[in-house]
C-alpha cells in the first residue's frame, strides 16, 4: 500500500518514479507467486462472469 500511494502521489517527484514502480511490480509478482503457492484465496487472473437475461417482473 506504500508503494502504491507513493507511486500515485502527485508530490512524488519524477525522478523517484521510476524506482519505486520498479519495485512495486517486484512486490506484485512476488505476491502472486506467495499466493499461488500457498493455494492464496486472491485469484490473479480475471473471472468471466455472464449475466442472466433482464426480466422486468421481478423487480
Amino acid at each position: 500500500m506504500r508503494l502504491q500511494t507513493a507511486v500515485f502521489d502527485p508530490d512524488t517527484p519524477p525522478r523517484d518514479l521510476a524506482a519505486l514502480s520498479r519495485r512495486m511490480l517486484e512486490v506484485c509478482r512476488e505476491l502472486e507467486r506467495l499466493e499461488s503457492e500457498n493455494g492464496g484465496a486472491v485469484a490473479s487472473t480475471a473471472t468471466e462472469v455472464e449475466d442472466e437475461p433482464f426480466d422486468p417482473d421481478e423487480i
